[in-house]
């Protein structure tokens, strides 16, 4: 249900700026330990619950559906139905905006042990984007001055997990420089423990996303307070234990991998074998992490762009503009065309004519030449290297700001 100001009976939100609830309608501030959400006290007896069609008994689980893959509320300001999927845990209306807060859902199922608040606030999330790309080269001119088409905070389920982690493996690498360079094998073998390790539990947004996110600061984690949520979207984990397993074992062999080949003393190192063990510490701590999402759309396509609520950290990138860029290519490719065109017809003259070169010998000339021509040749070999390099770093980045699961985790919010 919405919370409601004890004041004018507006619905409350949560203000990042100032870390406090607030209400837009009559300007009231309140603590979140001060807040007394309409719906806490009640009964959960006195909820309705859905009924058995045929036998007409009340279904004891909810959350199963028959007909549906996700469950039905009732928005408590205007009545409307939201439809929310089965990990979900909050929303705010599509109808009337209400910022609602289901606590039958979030007590019965998964509640969070912490919450870290939001500290960066929507236009801050939209200034950050703003001044990254505003210098841009080749950004496109709709992203210069973005026009936000959708922009959600969106709080992410993470577990914080303590990890026990035993390894043994075999690297090589190369001693020396130069094709010939022997390779040499190493063994190792070590343990480690790692201390509230961030695992991203919601098996819908991309990983690779969520991991450039961190880190983040966990010394300010509050408990948690369904206040923090008002105005805000959450999820709600979906993964198993043998998947957070999984992803632990593999964090911690990506950690224990990078400190063996930086205390290998060679080159070019790549790992041979590996076997492991990991183990985790049964007491896992539940939290939601703040996200800003802000998707919009540029040649009919989305671009999901990430920032990070707590410290404003972005990640992802715009796409670049084709035009731009190949309006650039061609600049700079009439330039040195001109260049070199005018540096040959000066040295054609002059060789044609005997001025500069008298009785010297073709071969003479030639060697004479190659200072002038060679700077022509290495600026525009640099030049090829460096568009070829941007254009791989673009289009990786790009590739996760269009991400289908991206975009879809955030498309199902919209409203």
């Amino acid at each position: 249900m919405a919370t409601l100001c004890r004041n004018c009976g507006n619905p409350l939100v949560y203000d990042p700026e100032t870390r406090r609830i607030v209400c837009d309608a009559c300007g009231s501030s309140f603590a979140a330990e001060q807040i007394e959400a309409y719906g806490k006290a009640f009964e959960e007896g006195n909820a309705p619950r859905p009924v058995d069609p045929v036998t007409g008994e009340p279904i004891s689980n909810p959350a199963v559906q028959e007909f549906f893959e996700c469950n039905v509320y009732t928005c408590s300001s205007c009545g409307g139905e939201i439809f929310l999927s089965g990990s979900e845990a909050s929303t705010t209306c599509i109808y009337c905006g209400s910022p609602s807060v289901i606590f039958s859902r979030i007590s019965k199922e998964k509640r969070p042990d912490f919450i870290l608040p939001f500290q960066v606030t929507k236009q801050q999330a939209t200034d950050i984007i703003r001044q990254r790309f505003s210098n841009g080269m080749f950004v496109p001119d709709e992203f210069k001055n973005l026009q936000v088409d959708s922009i959600r905070g969106i709080y992410l389920p993470y577990w914080l997990i303590d990890v026990y982690h035993a390894e043994s493996v075999i690297v090589s690498g190369e001693s020396g420089s130069g094709d010939s360079a022997p390779r040499h094998y190493y063994a190792r073998t070590g343990r480690m423990k790692m201390n509230n390790l961030l695992v991203e539990a919601s098996m819908e947004l991309n990983d690779s996303s969520s991991r450039l996110l961190e880190p983040y600061d966990l010394r300010m984690l509050r408990p948690f307070d369904e206040e923090y949520m008002l105005g805000f979207y959450s999820d709600a984990s979906d993964i198993t234990f043998g998947e957070l397993r999984r992803i632990a074992d593999e964090r911690s062999s990506d950690r224990f991998k990078w400190e063996v080949f930086n205390r290998v003393n060679a080159s070019s190192c790549r790992l041979e074998k590996r076997q492991s063990a990991t183990l985790i510490d049964r007491d896992l701590k539940y939290a939601l992490l703040p996200v800003w999402f802000v998707t919009t759309l540029y040649e009919g396509k989305p671009h999901t762009i990430l920032v990070n609520g707590q410290t404003g950290k972005l990640v992802c990138a715009v796409p670049w503009s084709k035009k731009k860029f190949k309006g650039m290519v061609a600049l700079v490719g009439s330039i040195i065309g001109i260049l070199a065109a005018l540096l040959f017809t000066i040295v054609g003259l002059l060789f044609t004519s005997g001025l500069a070169f008298g009785g010297f010998g073709v071969a003479t000339v030639l060697t004479a030449m190659i200072p002038l021509i060679a700077p022509v040749l290495v600026i525009t070999g640099a030049f090829a290297l460096i568009g070829f390099i941007f254009y791989k770093n673009v289009t990786r980045q790009i590739e996760l700001t269009q991400a289908e699961d991206t975009f879809n985790f955030t498309k199902k919010r919209q409203g």
